[in-house]
């Protein structure tokens, strides 16, 4: 903390004690009401929490290219149905018909 108060960057103003104090909780705390209570909203997130956070939109990414497969899946197994169904009443009518030519007297 020391060393983070002492340095400062280029162009910028030293930043003050408190703002040290909630810099370093934030990156050693999981999550600090205490800087919560006090105003400081955690400048950035620790690293293991971008990670997680991006593994969870990669995980995210993935289920929903999943489920757009799934759909795909669906609507063209649903077109084969629809198909299927038109093809066996073509058969069924065919055959109806040709029951029905050699029933009636010509």
């Amino acid at each position: 903390m020391e060393n983070m108060l002492s340095t400062s960057t280029d162009g910028e103003e030293p930043k003050s004690a408190a703002q040290v104090v909630a810099d370093v909780l934030a990156e050693n705390t999981k999550k600090s009401r205490f800087l919560q209570n006090l105003g400081f909203q955690n400048a950035r997130p620790r690293s293991s929490e971008q990670s997680s956070e991006i593994e969870l939109e990669v995980d995210n990414a993935k289920l929903r290219m999943q489920v757009a497969d799934l759909l795909n899946k669906v609507q063209e197994s649903e077109q084969a149905r629809i198909i299927d169904r038109e093809e066996m009443k073509r058969s069924q009518e065919a055959k109806l018909n040709l029951l029905l030519s050699q029933i009636q007297p010509s």
